[in-house]
């Protein structure tokens, strides 16, 4: 019976895939009707974008994004142009990369982040972590479609508190891989593990941005030197309240005094990490701001 469900399940989703490719102009209608409201959430969160799809920066600078297969992020970026994903988030981090220098994106995925930053600002280098070897091909495909070779490096490693290797866990909506056992039915695939200090050292680091599934507090022990010496911003996703508290504990440790949720109306500030209910920890929107200084910088507001 699961069985026969599944097969069903995946005979609806073909034939709406088939739709958008065969017939003119359905794809752009669709986007058009779901940027307007016309075409409700819970309809276009179900189709596919099959693209090359034009997306704009929060400048209203147009980019190419290529939806590949098995993208979990493709319908939530591309029929709405980015008005429903992480759009608190995407602004600040715009705004951010401006005069950062050099920006750090780790778990990339398709590289979206990394491709906003580039748009923001013309001098702006990038450094993608991404260790999934079904994402490589697409990240690569952002990064040369969009004229941005020369401005980036890819890693397909991922970054740790200690170089190795690790097991990488790929579930059916692969945006939510992560370094841990995979579950039955789950592909899993070995992956080196470097840290960000033997990465980056040298680099003038001015942003990073890491969403790794929970592994961010790792993630920033590994670069303890570089966030120590040159006390980059950090947007990083916490999960769950546990996630939030580890990243503080690890970045209060190193000079940083100031933590931000970005809200889809801007960052708001926090007030004590890891002492409240986990009751007021902002699960719909769990990326995080945290700074050296007071305040984020104007362009981030």
């Amino acid at each position: 019976m699961r069985r026969a469900r599944r097969a069903a399940r995946s005979a609806a989703k073909a034939a709406r895939d088939a739709a958008l490719r065969r017939v003119p102009g359905l794809e752009g209608l669709v986007r058009a009707g779901a940027r307007r409201g016309v075409i409700p959430a819970p309809v276009w969160r179900r189709l596919q974008p099959i693209g090359p799809c034009e997306l704009h920066a929060p400048d209203g600078t147009p980019f190419l994004y290529v939806p590949f297969a098995h993208d979990g992020l493709a319908r939530h970026v591309v029929w709405t142009d980015l008005r429903h994903w992480e759009t608190g988030t995407h602004r600040v981090l715009f705004g951010l990369a401006r005069g950062a220098g050099v920006f750090v994106d780790v778990g990339a995925y398709s590289g979206l982040y990394t491709l906003l930053a580039c748009l923001a600002d013309r001098r702006l280098r990038a450094v993608a972590f991404e260790p999934n070897p079904r994402k490589l091909p697409q990240l690569a495909c952002h990064v040369a479609v969009n004229g941005l070779a020369h401005r980036v490096r890819i890693v397909g490693e991922a970054l740790g508190e200690r170089p190795g290797t690790a097991t990488l866990a790929i579930p059916s909506d692969d945006s939510a891989a992560s370094l841990r056992a995979a579950a039955a039915g789950e592909r899993s695939v070995r992956v080196p593990v470097t840290t960000g200090d033997a990465r980056l050292r040298g680099l003038p680091v001015g942003l990073v941005k890491i969403d790794v599934e929970g592994r961010e507090a790792e993630v920033l022990r590994g670069m303890a030197g570089l966030l120590r010496a040159r006390r980059p911003h950090v947007i990083a996703e916490c999960l769950e309240p546990g996630a939030l508290a580890r990243v503080w504990h690890t970045l209060s440790g190193l000079g940083y005094r100031h933590a931000f949720h970005l809200a889809p109306d801007g960052p708001r500030p926090l007030g004590p990490i890891g002492r409240g209910p986990d009751a007021a920890f902002p699960r719909c929107h769990p990326n995080h701001l945290f700074t050296a200084a007071p305040m984020p910088p104007a362009g981030a507001r």
